[in-house]
């Protein structure tokens, strides 16, 4: 068992008990089982029961990230949040929230979804106030054989997004989802780390990821519940990589990317 000081963070969790308030039987249940896979602190982003599907009105923004603060108040030295956000409210709504949120309420970050594509103009008003934060943006990303999901954003427009905004730090979930292309898509954007999520482990991907961007640009990753923290965790434990690659994607460029302390 790793140290408290060397334990691994989940960039990418939710949690999925319905309801306004968190479950602590959720909580419980999430930190006995991340404990046994050496997780010491996950990133919540968002009730995925509550979430409004896939464009949320204003009152699911707030009640998404009230349970959010709340599910970390409950476990605070377990528990790390993420500001969710619809970029289609108004610009007045999205300020405000961020401040209750980020500013106010201490979450680390902000997650944006498939509410509105990376690539429209109304993501400009939460990236121009993530970089006067200083925090990073996750962003949902994946490449579909299939139908898109609304208004679902592909890599090649993460990237896009990224090069409006270079000083911003913007991890682009579902490393399996994006596969080798996406990957190749944000290889020109520094700015741009891939979280490891993203359906069932495939080999060779995260060598791939850590060969074309280098170790500090991926970044660990479970999608729990949706995925278990065994088998996301087998999949860093599984590549060939060096120690010092996985411990920056199992901990290290969280630290730096939420300002953690050591």
């Amino acid at each position: 068992m790793a140290s408290p000081g060397n334990q691994r963070i989940d960039i990418h969790t939710h949690l999925d008990t319905p309801g306004p308030e968190p479950s602590a039987e959720e909580l419980a249940t999430a930190l006995r089982l991340a404990r046994r896979h050496e997780i010491g602190r996950i990133v919540l982003l968002g009730n995925i029961v509550v979430m409004g599907g896939p464009d949320p009105k204003p009152e699911d923004i707030g009640a998404i990230n009230t349970h959010t603060l709340r599910a970390v108040a409950l476990q605070p030295d377990f528990c790390i949040g993420f500001c969710y956000l619809n970029p289609a409210h108004p610009a007045s709504f999205i300020r405000e929230e961020m401040e209750r949120c980020v500013v106010q309420g201490g979450m680390k970050g902000i997650k944006l979804w498939i509410a509105v594509k990376a690539t429209d103009a109304r993501l400009d008003p939460i990236l121009a106030r993530a970089h006067e934060l200083d925090v990073p943006v996750l962003h949902h990303a994946w490449y579909k054989n299939t139908e898109y999901a609304f208004n679902e954003s592909t890599p090649a427009e993460v990237a896009a997004l990224a090069r409006r905004f270079p000083k911003v730090a913007i991890i682009m979930a579902h490393l399996t989802g994006v596969g080798s292309r996406g990957v190749m898509d944000i290889a020109e954007t520094p700015n741009v780390l891939v979280d490891t999520s993203g359906g069932q482990p495939e080999t060779g991907g995260v060598e791939y990821a850590v060969r074309r961007l280098g170790a500090q640009r991926v970044i660990y990753g479970s999608d729990w519940p949706i995925r278990d923290f065994g088998t996301q965790t087998g999949r860093i434990l599984g590549a060939k990589i060096t120690e010092e690659e996985r411990e920056l994607i199992f901990r290290g460029n969280a630290v730096r990317l939420l300002k953690l302390k050591e």
